[in-house]
């Protein structure tokens, strides 16, 4: 089974963009009509700035009455009712405020943001371009187009536009850190390990990039590195999702088994539904033959997630090896097959069941499927010769 490893999320970020600030001298020469629209941005700017966003809404609202060709006001209404939730109003909003100003900065950005929730990435990707044409110097820009990229997976492109965003600013976290996530993502798991070395250290206290920097070492193989990592994930954040879990999956990298029953323990304590906890502390179990413990493991992990074809392979192969119940082996086989039949591997385990059992014919049908499936299995050609073998001696006696 794959082992899978908890790795962090590519990080958004908002702009809400600048007030626009009057004079004393400028307030003179207002009509009474201005005034009375000036004296509601202020109060709708103050409410936002105090986080009451209903209460700006209703301010910005009332301006808009009065001037309804103020981009400004829109913008900033816009901005109000997307920390608010009300992302499809907010929507409307920008793109109101970019028909009265098609140049405005930041509003096609807090617009790609808004619409992250509610449209498709390449409209939210066509926001982020056009905010970089207008300003190319919005560093945000760069780090949420990279960031949509990622999930469109573009991530040659995504890499350029953090790269381009740490030229902008040579000490954004967020840049090296994204960035780092596309390597990843692209197999480049030393160039995502330079990465989150440099976020590491820009904030030697950021969990995530040890938790990630541990994540890309595992994937190279470099077992005690990711340990060092995790440990450091660890001390940092004793309740970080799945710490000790990533910890214990590198420890049986290095057949640390009991190091990492410790690991799985400590995880299954903190999360006890994590069923892929149980399902790797009874392998460093099983490798310490420690059987019936292990048994117990596989059967709560296929408690958890009754659907995963490897729990009940596993269980089936460790009856099977450690003498147990042979027809209970033989159904968990039956049952990892009927989730999961274009796995050679299973054929093979079930065969063994077979043999063991007496029941050579099934044993040989399942060999001919493997052997279809994996023409250069030579296990299975040796296993289909014994069953004939054997059926052959059963019918001379």
């Amino acid at each position: 089974m794959k082992k899978k490893v908890l790795t962090g999320a590519i990080l958004l970020s908002f702009m809400v963009g600048n007030f626009a600030v009057h004079t004393p001298a400028y307030a003179a020469r207002l009509t009474r009509k201005q005034k009375k629209e000036v004296s509601y941005l202020e109060t709708a700017k103050s409410s936002f700035e105090s986080k009451q966003y209903d209460l700006a809404i209703e301010y910005y609202t009332k301006a808009i009455e009065i001037n309804p060709n103020n981009a400004e006001s829109y913008a900033k209404r816009g901005n109000a009712r997307y920390l608010a939730g009300d992302y499809k109003n907010a929507v409307k909003d920008y793109t109101k405020a970019l028909e009265l100003d098609p140049t405005r900065e930041n509003v096609y950005y807090n617009r790609g943001i808004a619409k992250s929730s509610l449209s498709s990435m390449d409209e939210v990707l066509e926001d982020y371009t056009k905010e970089i044409e207008i300003n190319p110097d919005n560093v945000n820009a760069y780090l949420n187009r990279g960031s949509i990229r990622v999930q469109l997976k573009q991530y040659d492109d995504a890499i350029a536009d953090f790269s381009k965003a740490i030229e902008l600013d040579p000490k954004s976290e967020l840049a090296y850190y994204n960035r780092g996530v596309a390597k990843r993502n692209k197999a480049d798991y030393k160039g995502a390990i330079a990465d989150y070395t440099k976020v590491i250290e820009l904030d030697p206290s950021n969990v995530d990039a040890y938790n990630n920097r541990g994540v890309a070492k595992f994937y190279l193989k470099d077992y005690n590195g990711a340990i060092a990592d995790y440990s450091k994930v660890i001390e940092l954040n004793k309740t970080f999702k799945r710490a000790y879990y990533n910890r214990g999956i590198a420890k049986l990298g290095i057949k640390k088994f009991e190091d990492a029953i410790l690991d799985f323990t400590k995880e299954i304590e903190n999360n006890p539904k994590n069923d892929s906890a149980y399902y790797e502390r009874a392998i460093a179990e099983a490798k310490l033959e420690h059987y019936v413990s292990a048994i117990d493991d596989y059967t709560k992990a296929i408690e958890l997630n009754p659907e995963n074809a490897e729990y009940y392979a596993e269980r089936g192969a460790l009856l099977s090896k450690s003498n147990g119940d042979l027809k209970k082996a033989e159904q968990d086989l039956n049952n990892a097959i009927k989730l999961d039949s274009k796995d050679s591997e299973k054929y093979l385990t079930r065969a063994i069941i077979y043999c063991k059992r007496g029941l050579y014919l099934a044993a040989i049908d399942d060999l001919n499927i493997l052997i279809k499936i994996d023409p250069n299995n030579t296990q299975a050609y040796d296993l289909r010769s014994y069953a004939i073998k054997s059926i052959m001696a059963e019918q001379k006696k």
